[in-house]
């Protein structure tokens, strides 16, 4: 299980190169996306985590070579993208995990989920919810109407699964509850912050 960590870069995960990065990794692994910039580090303070994004890595097929992400972005909602954007391009640390209690089948019923999410909105009320449900305790939740943020999105998936993402309350989950899931375990982390 992967326990709460203050940094990337203190945590003690095996620091990779690019290279190693894409020889570690297998379909269904979460990426953990730690990053500088403004919206980044405020996602971060407010959950008290270093994690400000995270998404799920696949590949299409036997006739694709790249790997894949399926996550939810702000400026997308629901969409594919492509790693080696995160790789190559992500001001910030990545940590790539696994969930070794799914099998293939598993993983592929998840993306299918993922993919049949496709074009659904970033749900940025969702996320200002979770935020302030955190300092207020009493606020009512904002309940999701088929629109997802990125752990929301990873949620959502583990549903088709024997084995769901827990969550820490009401809400969908923040990055740092996918984290700490008890079936997500750390395997390597591409520092760019030292």
């Amino acid at each position: 299980m992967a326990a709460h960590i203050r940094s990337v870069a203190e945590s003690g995960i095996s620091a990779v190169t690019k290279g190693e990065l894409y020889e570690q990794i297998r379909p269904g692994d979460l990426l953990f996306c730690s990053g500088r910039e403004t919206i980044s580090r405020a996602i971060e303070d407010a959950t008290a985590s270093p994690w400000s994004h995270v998404l799920m890595l696949w590949i299409a097929g036997p006739w694709c070579r790249q790997w894949l992400t399926l996550e939810a972005t702000f400026s997308k909602g629901v969409h594919v993208g492509v790693l080696a954007d995160y790789v190559d391009h992500y001001d910030g640390d990545l940590v790539v995990a696994n969930r070794p209690a799914l099998s293939p089948e598993m993983i592929r019923a998840e993306v299918d989920c993922g993919l049949s999410l496709l074009d659904d909105s970033y749900d940025w009320q969702q996320e200002v919810s979770i935020v302030a449900r955190k300092l207020i305790k009493s606020l009512p939740l904002i309940e999701p109407k088929k629109e997802l943020y990125c752990s929301g999105l990873q949620y959502a998936m583990s549903l088709v699964t024997p084995y769901p993402l827990q969550r820490s309350s009401a809400n969908y989950p923040t990055p740092e509850d996918n984290w700490t899931d008890t079936t997500v375990i750390p395997v390597c982390a591409l520092v760019k912050s030292a």
